[in-house]
């Protein structure tokens, strides 16, 4: 076998490979979004029961807790068939951690839901304990998507990414409204957390709607002409606009609820179709590199013996300069290397168009890395929450006639700066 085929099979294998794993890793991260959605709702209901002064909604969150322990067992029987097949590398050690620390605190999870039950938190501490659970498990679609090789699986990826993020801050504001409802009244601060969560959502789903096919992005435009939305509509706007000092109606707790996981429902029926889409997506291409490797396994479509009376392919490759125009215009009696230097020319430009396309659509991911990273530091250094940090970073960027990751960037840049001990 010619030396050079070998190792564009080798190439190739690994292309083929690497749409496999990826085929089973879109398979885990469906099951780690379906978990999501449950915490999602037991987080609500949990809200609702700590809000009110009875025990009618005691019942709800544990019937919801046994329904979310079927969608952790069904994420940690695909962990165990994903474990078998990942290979190593920087960006799969980077999702191996973030499943990690999801497990870990799945693992803590049992003593949240105590907590809970018996109304030995806060609202706000409770949801803060299940947003930050949430996030470790999104950090697993956020990992993926940056470690996808392939840009239109990786843009799928991106706007799966956004679509779930945009669904989690709506299950925040649906905890947010249902504590405010249950409990009768709503600070101006609780204001003006509902009002970032409303503005921040819009951003992420508006991302995802650009990233994702026509069919998906219409119906992520005209979820706000379905029936349950002026119902959500009219209780948000209540929510936001009502005086401080004013009374809420405790009654409309039940309805919000109601219309807030109407509206989070169909997000995830959205999240359902493009996690579809995405392994018809990697099934296609798995095909294609398939009988692109069993091209190249075919003998008779691969030559490599011959004789050869000019040139070797590799140094005719500039066919107006070192063996003259004139004999090099036509292809070299029995050189069998040409065949081979073509296979390898197109995988090269292959890669390189897929480098340049990757790179393009990574880099609204890579910008909201920084942006968190930033927001981070800002909300451990000065006590900020995250919706002040963001408006920090925002107004900074106002001011300044930049960009909120040029920002950020300088954020991160200058901590360093700081922390770099003097020699």
């Amino acid at each position: 076998m010619d030396k050079a085929l070998r190792w564009v099979r080798q190439a190739r294998r690994a292309l083929a490979m690497e749409l496999r794993q990826l085929a089973q890793t879109v398979r885990l991260l469906h099951v780690t979004t379906a978990l999501v959605h449950q915490l999602q709702r037991e987080r609500g209901l949990s809200n609702l029961h700590l809000g009110c002064s009875g025990t009618e909604w005691l019942t709800a969150v544990q019937d919801q807790i046994r329904v979310t322990d079927a969608a952790q067992a069904a994420l940690e029987d695909e962990l165990q068939r994903w474990e078998s097949i990942t290979q190593p590398g920087l960006q799969r050690a980077r999702l191996l951690t973030d499943i990690a620390l999801a497990l870990q605190g799945l693992q803590a999870l049992p003593w949240l839901r105590q907590q809970v039950q018996q109304r030995r938190c806060a609202p706000t501490e409770a949801t803060t304990a299940y947003i930050r659970l949430i996030q470790a498990l999104l950090s697993m679609v956020f990992e993926a998507a940056d470690a996808a090789q392939d840009p239109d699986i990786s843009r799928s990826l991106v706007a799966l990414y956004h679509l779930s993020h945009g669904k989690e801050l709506a299950g925040q504001e649906r905890a947010a409204g249902a504590v405010a409802f249950a409990r009768g009244s709503i600070s101006a601060e609780e204001q003006h957390q509902l009002l970032h969560l409303i503005e921040a959502q819009q951003r992420s789903l508006e991302v995802a709607a650009a990233l994702v096919c026509r069919e998906l992005a219409s119906a992520l435009t005209a979820m706000p002409q379905q029936p349950d939305f002026a119902t959500f509509e009219r209780l948000r706007q209540h929510l936001t606009t009502t005086s401080p000092a004013a009374a809420l109606d405790n009654g409309w707790s039940a309805p919000w609820f109601a219309a807030c996981t109407a509206r989070i429902d169909m997000l995830r029926v959205l999240e359902e179709r493009l996690l579809q889409q995405l392994r018809a997506l990697i099934e296609h291409k798995s095909q294609r590199a398939d009988e692109a490797l069993n091209s190249l396994e075919d003998p008779s479509t691969v030559h490599t013996k011959g004789t050869q009376d000019g040139p070797p392919a590799f140094f005719a490759t500039d066919r107006s300069t070192a063996w003259g125009a004139s004999e090099t215009a036509r292809a070299w009696p029995g050189d069998t290397s040409s065949h081979v230097l073509e296979v390898i020319h197109e995988q090269a430009r292959q890669l390189q168009q897929l480098s340049a396309e990757l790179e393009q659509v990574r880099l609204n991911l890579q910008e909201r890395r920084v942006i968190e990273r930033a927001k981070g530091l800002l909300m451990a250094h000065h006590g900020l929450n995250e919706e002040q940090a963001h408006r920090r970073l925002r107004q900074l960027a106002m001011n300044q006639g930049r960009r909120m990751v040029e920002v950020a960037q300088a954020v991160l840049s200058a901590a360093e700066l700081l922390a770099t001990p003097r020699s």
